[in-house]
């Protein structure tokens, strides 16, 4: 099933469009500094708070008893947390001891793809060819189909059952408890297996395996359907899964603060508070938080880039637009904007994470402008002992 547009956009609606869209360009291009440099300032306030916490961690080797004396320290621990909660869902039948108990819903739905061809005409209009193609998918949101080009492909307003979670309000760990946001942050979620004479309470319901099939409510009120929601799904039909966290090993850095755990803070008054699943010593602890740190890092120089760029290359889109009367011609402009888009956001991306680092670490920036300038006097000499040996005479 699929439906095709064409339309065909004029050379003056494009070139007004493209002017218009100069200012967001500008925006984009200059909003592309200060998030570079706040990113530089970020990376490295994070790094020296994780450095400072390293340096005075203190690892315990047991978490069984509270030990006043590192009250108000920042101490590492690995050991079990555990909970004797029973987390329950009523509405599906399902309980379990657990530190969490996850409910995933997805509904079968009509999904749109779109696919689009531009032919570009002589005298700079545009002609776009769009395929809209629609398929049956499961989605774990309700998708629009108000907006869908052709009629026929409608989908529930509202999912019946919504995806939710539930966490245990007591979790110990050892001889302390953890608070709300450091159970938030243990993970091992692992498939609900369900007993053999589970009985699901909602009716016409089907249980394969760890997934429970739903029959949308047309067919549950129609006593006379006797539809497989597995074999044949509808639109409409919903399927379900549960996952738990049991109670597990973890790993914890954080402050101690009475029987409980608070984040630390260090001297630039960012706060340290690292957990992983599993038995970890301090320092993986902290390489992998710094790890993860760079990474980020990487990614928002990444992100400030393409700002950027994207902003010069939307500036300069008017150039191509007005060359698209010849569309070879536009494919040329079109061509040149992306070279002068990348060779202005470059350097200006890279000028301003070198005023950040002079900013917020001098050091790494003197050895990088002394690292700069023995290459350009290196390569200066190469070129005047070039040019005095071509200017000896021949014997």
């Amino acid at each position: 099933m699929s439906t095709t547009v064409t339309e065909t956009e004029s050379w003056g609606s494009r070139l007004g469009n493209s002017i218009k869209g100069v200012l967001f360009g500008l925006v984009l291009f200059v909003l592309g500094f200060p998030v570079l440099f706040w990113n530089e300032g970020n990376t490295v306030k994070t790094r020296k708070a994780l450095e400072e916490g390293q340096g005075v961690c203190v690892s315990v080797e047991s978490n069984e008893a509270v030990d006043p004396a590192l009250e108000g320290r920042l101490v590492h621990m690995s050991g079990l947390a555990d909970t004797r909660e029973v987390l329950a869902d009523p509405q599906f039948g399902i309980s379990e001891t657990a530190i969490k108990l996850v409910r995933e819903v997805e509904m079968y739905q009509w999904q749109e793809e779109s696919h689009t061809t531009e032919k570009k005409n002589v005298g700079g209009s545009v002609t776009k060819t769009t395929t809209y193609t629609y398929d049956k998918t499961w989605s774990s949101s309700v998708i629009d189909s108000s907006s869908f080009r052709e009629a026929g492909h409608d989908n529930p307003a509202a999912m019946e059952f919504q995806s939710c979670a539930s966490a245990a309000k007591l979790v110990t760990f050892g001889a302390f408890r953890l608070s709300d946001g450091q159970i938030g942050r243990i993970g091992g979620e692992q498939p609900c297996v369900f007993e053999q004479d589970y009985v699901c309470p909602v009716p016409r319901a089907k249980v394969i395996g760890s997934m429970i099939y739903v029959p949308n409510a047309a067919t549950r009120l129609n006593e006379k359907n006797l539809r497989d929601p597995v074999a044949e799904p509808r639109i409409g039909d919903m399927r379900i899964s549960f996952s738990v966290v049991k109670p597990h090993d973890i790993s914890l850095v954080a402050r101690q603060h009475g029987d409980s755990f608070v984040p630390y803070v260090a001297k630039n008054g960012r706060k340290v508070q690292l957990l992983s699943d599993g038995t970890k010593d301090a320092d993986e602890m902290f390489a992998d938080a710094q790890n993860a740190n760079s990474f980020m890092c990487w990614i928002l120089r990444l992100a400030g880039f393409l700002m950027m760029f994207i902003g010069v290359k939307t500036v300069l889109k008017p150039l191509s637009v007005l060359g698209d009367v010849l569309p070879f011609l536009g494919d040329l402009l079109e061509m040149g904007a992306g070279l002068a888009a990348f060779a202005v956001a470059a350097p200006c991306a890279l000028v301003t994470i070198a005023v950040a680092w002079f900013f917020y670490r001098p050091e790494a920036a003197v050895l990088l402008v002394l690292a700069a300038c023995a290459i350009v006097y290196l390569s200066w000499r190469r070129k005047q002992a070039k040019n005095a040996s071509a200017a000896q005479p021949a014997p």
